[in-house]
Parts: C-alpha cells; sequence; structure tokens
C-alpha cells in the first residue's frame, strides 16, 4: 500500500491530531482529531467510514487469499487441491534432514544395498523357488519310473515263476503217468511177489478148498477199480477189494489166486493152491490173476502186462500150471466186460489163447 506523503498534514498544536488521508481504490480512510468536528457530524461520518473500512477489509482479504487456478478460497484451513493419496495400514515415512538422526526408525537389511543388489538379491530368491519347483518335479518323475520299474520286474517274476510252475507239473505229471513215486527196481527176469502180510490181508474166515495140480486154465480178469501205480497205492486197493469180497459178497477170502498192479508186483491172493471165487462154475480148474484197474478205454502199463506174463510162467516152472494150459478172458466164460477191452486185444496175442470158446464143454477137465 503506498501512503502520498502530500495527504499527511500535522497539527503542532495540543488539541490538534495527524490526519491521514489514502487513496485505496474507491476507499479513502482518513484520521482526525475529535475537535475538528461535532458529535452528529462525527456520528454521519463513522457509519460512513465504516462502510468504506468493510470494503476496505474485503479487498485486503482478497488480495491475500489463495488462488488454484480460477478458485479462490477463503476464510478456510487444510484446503488441498489436487490427488490425495490414503494409506490404510502401517505406513513408514522417511523424511531426509542433513544432520538429523531419528533414533525411533527402525532400518530394513536391504535398505542401504545398491540397486544391483537389491535386485540382485530378489532375482536370488526367485531363482531358489524355481530351483526347489523343478527339484520336486524331478524327484516326482524319478520316484514314478522308479515304480514303474518295480512293478514291471515283479509282474514279469511272477510270470516266470508261474510259467515254470506249470512246466514243472506238467513235468511231474507226465513222470507219475509213466513212474510211480515209489518205484521198484525189479530185474527183468524178477517177478517180485508181495505177500499177504506185507498187503494186510485179514484171516480167512473158513478154511479154502485145496484145487488139483497141475491147474489146466488161466483167467484173466480186472478189478474194475481205480488203477495203482506206486505199492502204497496197490496195498490200499488190494485191501479194499478183500473187504468188499468178505463182508459184500461174504466169500470166506478175497477171491482172486493173484493180483497184477501197476507198480510191477504181483499181490499174493488165494494163491496157487486154493480154489479161488472169481468165474462161476470153473474156479476149480483155473487160476484167476486179476488186473487193478479198469481197461475198457485203456491198456494197462507195460510192467503191469510184464508182470502177469511173469507169474504164468513162474506157475509152469513150478508146476502150479499145467505146461499146455489153457488161457481164457473173464468174458469168454461169464457176461461180463471183463478183462475190458484194451486187455483183451493184448491177451489174445499170448500163446495158449483160447480163441474159440463156443464149444467150452470139450475143454472142461474130466475130473
Amino acid at each position: 500500500m503506498a501512503v502520498n506523503p502530500n495527504l499527511i498534514k500535522e497539527d503542532n498544536s495540543n488539541n490538534s491530531s495527524v490526519k491521514l488521508e489514502e487513496d485505496l481504490d474507491e476507499l479513502q480512510i482518513s484520521t482526525v482529531n475529535d475537535n475538528d468536528i461535532d458529535d452528529g457530524a462525527l456520528d454521519k461520518r463513522v457509519s460512513s467510514k465504516t462502510t468504506e473500512l468493510a470494503k476496505f477489509s474485503a479487498v485486503g482479504q482478497r488480495s491475500y487469499a489463495p488462488v488454484f487456478g480460477s478458485v479462490a478460497v477463503s476464510n478456510s484451513e487444510n484446503v488441498q487441491f489436487g490427488d490425495t493419496t490414503h494409506f490404510h495400514g502401517p505406513v513408514t515415512i522417511i523424511h531426509n534432514n542433513n544432520g538429523v538422526e531419528n533414533v525411533s526408525y527402525m532400518h530394513s537389511e536391504d535398505e542401504n544395498l545398491p540397486e544391483r543388489e537389491k535386485y540382485s538379491t530378489t532375482t536370488k530368491c526367485d531363482e531358489s523357488v524355481v530351483k526347489k519347483f523343478y527339484v520336486h518335479s524331478w524327484v516326482k518323475v524319478v520316484v514314478s519310473a522308479v515304480c514303474v520299474i518295480l512293478i514291471a520286474v515283479t509282474c514279469a517274476l511272477a510270470l516266470l515263476v508261474q510259467g515254470n510252475k506249470n512246466s514243472s507239473n506238467e513235468t511231474v505229471s507226465d513222470m507219475e503217468a509213466d513212474t510211480p513215486s515209489d518205484t521198484l527196481l525189479i530185474a527183468p527176469n524178477h517177478l517180485r511177489i508181495v505177500s499177504r502180510t506185507d498187503w494186510l490181508a485179514q484171516p480167512v474166515e473158513n478154511e479154502l478148498d485145496k484145487i488139483r495140480q497141475p491147474v489146466p486154465w488161466v483167467i484173466i480178469t480186472h478189478t474194475a477199480t481205480e488203477s495203482c501205480h506206486s505199492q502204497s497205492e496197490c496195498v490200499l486197493r488190494v485191501r479194499l477189494i478183500q473187504m468188499f469180497h468178505i463182508e459184500s459178497r461174504n466169500w470166506d477170502d478175497i477171491g482172486y489166486n493173484f493180483l497184477v498192479a501197476g507198480d510191477g508186483s504181483a499181490y499174493y491172493g488165494r494163491g496157487w493152491d486154493y480154489i479161488g471165487a472169481h468165474t462161476l462154475g470153473y474156479n476149480r480148474y483155473s487160476i484167476a490173476i486179476a488186473f487193478i484197474g479198469t481197461f475198457n478205454n485203456e491198456a494197462p502199463p507195460k510192467k503191469q502186462i510184464e508182470a502177469c506174463e511173469k507169474l504164468i510162467k513162474l506157475g509152469v516152472h513150478l508146476g502150479k500150471l499145467s505146461k499146455d494150459y489153457k488161457l481164457f478172458a473173464h468174458r469168454q466164460l461169464a457176461s461180463t466186460l471183463s478183462p475190458g477191452d484194451k486187455l483183451f486185444d493184448i491177451i489174445k496175442t499170448w500163446p495158449h489163447f483160447v480163441k474159440d470158446a463156443s464149444n467150452i464143454s470139450e475143454l472142461i477137465p474130466s475130473y
């Protein structure tokens, strides 16, 4: 505000005062002595000047009000123009002031590191995470591959063991078909005869009738039971046959004179000296040799056939059988399929076999 010095007047009298006049646009301020005017004039003048002072105040305030563009603000505090950022949460404010240290501020580890080192630390963390991810993935792949290999090896071993087992079973079955589990070593010219004591025969119920020797006939029959290939099996078969003949048919003993088995042995029944019970009407003229088994569809094993042949030769050698004995199949003298088609086809090729048994009465001895 500029003051015109020409407008200032000074009165040196006691009742005088300094009068100041100033032009502020349309506002004029004057200061006078109270003695210069009367009371009425003074009131009018005060009223007039008060209005002018109000205008001056507005002008003065307007000149100092903050202005932001075309916006003016007055009578206000803490007014802000522009963007405002609000932080929700803990905020760390760093105020850089040279020479002043904030004791309460907590420094971070990476604060004083250069930008390269900070970036390097972040990169190292990222690389560590990626490396761990790849390591875990690689471990999973390796474990999966190992599991697959183990399963494949296990399946292969199982199949191999199963195949060997089946092959072994087939080999054992083939061996059992030809060789008994407790094979008896019998010389070619030797006949093994199992005594009644060895096959656990029970005593006869009544005394048996003697047979006239040498016996003129040999009758071949079969037991119509299961076959046997070991001594233990054959002993059981012979024992059961004797039990059946005694307890079911009320005979005094087993009906056959001898039995030949698949183990290559001959089992002693009633023997050479007693009449058997096998072919009604012809028992007193014959020695009955029974093949253990049923031979309608299967032929007996070779060792069983050889045992029968050896037994007949032995009977002739001992004088128990006539040298010109006659050989019959059971079916030729009774209504039966015995000794089975397969065995019948074998024995009809043997010496002394009677091919024509139609006129049997002519063949019966005269005693």
